[in-house]
């Protein structure tokens, strides 16, 4: 593993801490991404449901996953209508709650970019789901909780380094699916996720997957996420940090290079963060000057 990021606070600011990346935009970057970051076991779940070995996918909070270099927040809600506000809209792994809402990630995102105002981070919306979901409160609230942190979409293909001179603020992607009440001045497009199509993935199934993906994979012009992630029918989300480790060393492939996000569980567990670090460095390196 690269010496420089054993580090906790190193990996807290990995990205400024790597300043030769900022002539790269966001959608150009590989990016570490947590996937169901809402699902994680300190969150509580309830006692009636799925034990939550089968539903929890990260260790700790977001705010956690960022310290630990995230950079890409897989977000699933649900609108619960018997709250209000924020707390409306909680996470959800396939339809089970937890007790993390819109609230904590809008409180953990903060206070993190005020602790580390120059990080970077994409906020996947993947689904908002929930009869009758309120778009326009969903809206209506992350650009009131959030509206002072975000990049307008127009800036997305931006370096980090324009971004920075444009605004000491700004620092987030927002993407969530298409709908008429979203503000497309703030929400980017969905994001796409590459992913294996089953619900039971194992480790075998799971590389030939990547290596499928991975032989034409999307291009720059938006942002796009590698689903590197494993699950049992008997034990749920799969910590495979030991094939991670090894699939995704630069040493060892060209798969890293390829991607923009790369969707992982447990994200403490394994290399990745340091992996990307590793070939943005390179493509900083072997990008021609604008």
């Amino acid at each position: 593993m690269d010496n420089f990021l054993q580090n906790t606070n190193t990996l807290k600011n990995w990205m400024l801490a790597t300043p030769a990346i900022d002539s790269l935009s966001l959608c150009e970057l590989t990016l570490p991404g947590t996937h169901n970051a809402g699902c994680d076991w300190k969150a509580s779940w309830p006692f009636f449901g799925p034990p939550a070995h089968w539903v929890a996918c990260q260790h700790e909070s977001f705010y956690s996953q960022l310290c630990h270099g995230s950079r890409a927040l897989d977000i699933r809600l649900l609108q619960d209508d018997s709250a209000k506000g924020l707390d409306k809209f909680g996470m959800h792994h396939n339809g089970s709650r937890n007790s993390r809402t819109l609230r904590n990630l809008v409180t953990d995102v903060e206070q993190f970019l005020k602790e580390s105002p120059n990080e970077f981070i994409i906020l996947d919306f993947h689904q908002l789901q929930g009869e009758g979901f309120d778009f326009t409160n969903f809206n209506n609230l992350v650009k009131q909780y959030l509206g002072h942190r975000i990049i307008p979409t127009k800036n997305l293909s931006l370096s980090l380094h324009q971004l920075k001179q444009i605004s000491a603020a700004q620092r987030i992607i927002v993407a969530a699916p298409w709908h008429s009440a979203l503000d497309r001045t703030v929400f980017h497009e969905q994001i796409r996720h590459k992913w294996s199509g089953s619900g039971i993935t194992n480790a075998a199934d799971l590389k030939q997957h990547i290596i499928n993906v991975l032989k034409y994979p999307p291009g720059t012009g938006a942002p796009w996420s590698l689903s590197a992630t494993s699950y049992s029918a008997l034990g749920g989300p799969v910590d495979i940090h030991d094939e991670l480790n090894s699939w995704f060393d630069p040493n060892n492939s060209d798969w890293a290079s390829k991607c923009n996000i790369i969707n992982v569980d447990f994200i403490e567990e394994s290399n990745i963060v340091s992996y990307c670090r590793t070939v943005n460095l390179m493509k900083a390196r072997d990008r021609v000057p604008r």
